[in-house]
């Protein structure tokens, strides 16, 4: 099996600490390593260094060299332009493919945590097997949801289809959007429905196909990209074509149009840290639910999460759950429930003229 961790996302919501030159999944978040290092470390023990594979984008690769100086040459996959997971994960397959035909590619995100590394990669060989022995199945590693949360997608597990060392597969009943709050608590309530956490493992080949059918145009373009593959055309291919493909998501272009797609349960400590608000999830928070960097004091505050450089005191003084993120050239203020709107920020910088020098 090969291993692709996608790492071209940019991590608008943890902003003013994730921007367009270094995105979350090059900050080390939770440990005293970056996301994408760690998440090509909790591969370690399934994941030959040579099986290993990283895709981002042209303004980020130079990132991705120096925070993993033992990728092997060759193996960073450059997009030229972001057009969302379906060209992206086009491109992996591609390039896969035409290297290894046949192959099994399990595709992996870069900036969210698993506690339970162990397990995560136990379900990974579960889900070769399953595409081993199945081929034109599609799985998927849905995650055990904790909580009713309106900021995910979700999965309905249907029957057992397979077993691989005793862990079942299930077939997807259907992969939904994200839903409102009462939807999400029914799906929570009933055992039935998984987080949808954008992993996948299948074979690049199958992926390809179902392109075909579904997304003929894209499926063309990524073509005439693997016609160049191996030749002095390649790297020019690439750059006249990928920018152009259709912008699509993984989701929409082939998991929700196929009819041969399965899920692994997984239930491995799982956060996408998607928020400020995420964070005391999964650090440990004082005695009043507060998440606090070193140099931070509290009086009289509760469940509030302050993110600040070393050195630089924060105080905070009758104010309960807020969020402060201090970034040096930028201030962060909101209210835990609001901090999804932290997108509406960066909109606005990207529309103002002096905006860039904050993104």
């Amino acid at each position: 099996m090969k291993f692709v961790i996608r790492a071209g996302g940019i991590g608008t919501r943890l902003w003013p600490f994730s921007r367009r030159e270094k995105p979350k999944q090059f900050h080390a978040l939770v440990s005293d390593r970056s996301m994408l290092q760690t998440a090509v470390e909790r591969i370690d023990s399934i994941a030959a260094l040579e099986d290993v594979y990283v895709s981002t984008g042209s303004a980020l690769a130079e990132g991705v060299t120096s925070q993993l100086p033992d990728l092997v040459e060759g193996h960073l996959i450059v997009e030229p332009a972001l057009r969302n997971t379906g060209p992206a994960v086009g491109l992996e397959c591609v390039l896969l493919e035409a290297a290894f035909p046949g192959c099994i590619v399990a595709s992996l995100g870069s900036d969210h945590h698993i506690g339970r590394p162990e397990e995560f990669c136990r379900l990974l060989k579960a889900a070769e097997s399953a595409v081993s022995e199945h081929p034109d199945e599609l799985v998927l590693v849905g995650v055990k949801p904790t909580r009713a949360e309106t900021g995910f997608g979700y999965i309905q597990k249907g029957e057992v289809f397979h077993e691989a060392d005793g862990e079942p597969v299930y077939r997807v009943g259907g992969v939904k959007e994200k839903p409102d709050l009462d939807t999400a608590g029914a799906y929570v309530s009933s055992g039935d429905y998984l987080w949808n956490a954008n992993m996948f493992v299948w074979r690049a080949g199958r992926v390809l196909e179902l392109l075909e059918t579904h997304e003929p145009d894209l499926h063309a373009g990524l073509m005439e990209i693997k016609a160049a593959v191996g030749t002095s055309a390649e790297q020019s291919t690439l750059e006249r074509v990928y920018p152009g493909l259709k912008e699509i998501a993984i989701d929409n272009a082939v998991l929700e149009r196929a009819d041969r797609v399965a899920v692994v349960e997984a239930d491995i400590d799982w956060s996408d840290i998607g928020s400020w608000s995420a964070l005391a999830d999964v650090l440990p928070v004082d005695e009043k639910g507060n998440l606090l960097s070193a140099d931070a004091i509290t009086v009289d505050s509760t469940g509030s999460t302050v993110y600040a450089p070393e050195g630089k005191l924060v105080a905070l003084i009758g104010v309960d759950d807020l969020v402060v993120v201090d970034a040096g050239d930028a201030l962060l203020v909101v209210p835990k429930d609001m901090v999804q709107r932290v997108r509406e920020v960066v909109d606005e910088l990207g529309e103002r003229d002096d905006g860039e020098k904050y993104l």
